[in-house]
């Protein structure tokens, strides 16, 4: 397979399940707002911490000097200088598709199309609550809709298995982004918001709702990091990626991935510890370290394989 044509699917992997995870996020954040008045002293946090998680902050706080709900709905979906606001994602995914439209199912490059098409014929002015709502419902059905037909449709090989790779990375560096965050600002906020926010947030709370009733901080980041039975969880992506590269070089190890091995199997060994051990301190800094690996994963697997590198956010 040539190196454009695993570029272009990998890239499809990563800004499909950026684009509905990213949707998923901001959801749950406005039905959270309902809660808070701009008065209250988690509003500015709780966005803060969204704009970090779906977009740059620092780019966000160099433009805009509040945060005013309209500027940061605007940012987050349809800022064309966002190249991780919802339409930016939408246009790159469609833009890949293309390239790839003799490889694609034809059903997939059709609901990607659809929804760009249906995106620039819109002439977005209305950023309330309920019309954003609805804007995200639609991409996060299309996003949803497309995985169906990737996992339905695709044949079994390289091309596939890049698509995954891709979307497996993208989740597991998204969960591990939130869980840093969130913990990044546990001190400010009250009660089990960290460990509630951080499942709604990675949309796995009905799933551990269903498993335990324990919500603390601690069983939370278990689950979330390193059970290997939740999708949500990074350490069943990791697998997944693990066992994907493996297929794609049909078991052997060259010297060539040698170094993508060593950093996978570094950070699985990573995912592997008991947080009841660690002191608050001691799991802030490990689910840092977590996310740091998870970041630079991306850029080693790509230079293995010649792909386009990731943009890190700063």
């Amino acid at each position: 397979m040539l190196s454009r044509v695993a570029d272009s699917l990998y890239w499809i992997g990563r800004y499909s399940e950026r684009t509905e995870s990213n949707a998923h996020i901001l959801s749950t954040q406005l039905e959270h707002m309902i809660e808070l008045s701009t008065e209250d002293k988690n509003y500015e946090i709780e966005w803060e911490t969204i704009i970090k998680i779906c977009g740059y902050h620092n780019e966000y706080s160099s433009r805009y000097n509040v945060y005013d709900l309209q500027k940061m709905i605007q940012y987050l979906l349809c800022d064309v200088e966002n190249y991780n606001s919802m339409t930016s994602m939408v246009e790159s995914i469609r833009m890949n598709a293309r390239n790839t439209r003799d490889i694609l199912p034809n059903e997939l490059w059709e609901e990607w199309n659809d929804l760009y098409l249906s995106i620039k014929s819109k002439d977005r002015k209305d950023y309330s609550i309920i019309a954003t709502q609805e804007f995200l419902y639609s991409i996060r059905k299309a996003s949803l809709t497309a995985s169906g037909i990737i996992d339905s449709l695709m044949t079994r090989d390289e091309c596939y298995l890049f698509l995954k790779i891709g979307k497996w990375l993208e989740r597991a560096e998204k969960t591990a982004i939130i869980l840093n965050e969130l913990l990044e600002q546990e001190g400010q906020l009250k009660g089990d918001f960290t460990a509630t926010f951080s499942l709604q947030l990675t949309h796995a709370l009905e799933e551990y709702t269903r498993r335990s009733r324990d919500r603390s901080n601690r069983k939370v980041l278990n689950f979330l990091i390193g059970d290997l039975k939740t999708s949500r969880s990074i350490a069943f992506s990791v697998q997944k990626i693990k066992e994907a590269i493996i297929e794609v070089e049909n078991g052997k190890t060259e010297v060539y991935t040698a170094d993508m091995f060593e950093a996978l199997t570094e950070l699985e060994n990573s995912l592997q510890i008991d947080t009841t051990l660690l002191s608050t301190e001691q799991c802030r800094k490990w689910v840092k370290d977590i996310r740091e690996q998870c970041t630079s994963f991306g850029p080693i697997f790509s230079k293995t394989y010649y792909l386009t590198p990731p943009i890190l956010i700063p």
